[in-house]
């Protein structure tokens, strides 16, 4: 338990409940079958945190990744488009 009152845990519970519920709507929603069955801690470790650098050069903001994530994140950023505008 985080703190000693039960008033403030209650919320850090569900605080946690509803962070899980988005990241599983995410995983569901935008990345393929394959991901599905990882746990959170498995997606943090193989998506979130990934290299990456951002860039921002001629008015126009880009995220680099290697060559073998680029199509992986190409794909998630279509789908949440897609989810965003249904």
């Amino acid at each position: 338990m985080p703190c000693g009152q039960t008033v403030a845990n209650a919320v850090f519970f569900r605080i946690g409940s509803v962070a899980y519920n988005i990241c599983r709507l995410f995983v569901l929603k935008t990345l393929g079958v394959g991901w599905h069955k990882h746990q959170v801690q498995t997606l943090r470790w193989r998506f979130f945190q990934t290299a990456g650098k951002v860039v921002d050069h001629a008015n126009r903001v880009s995220l680099k990744v290697r060559r073998g994530l680029y199509a992986l994140f190409e794909k998630v950023r279509l789908r949440i488009w897609e989810f965003a505008n249904t």
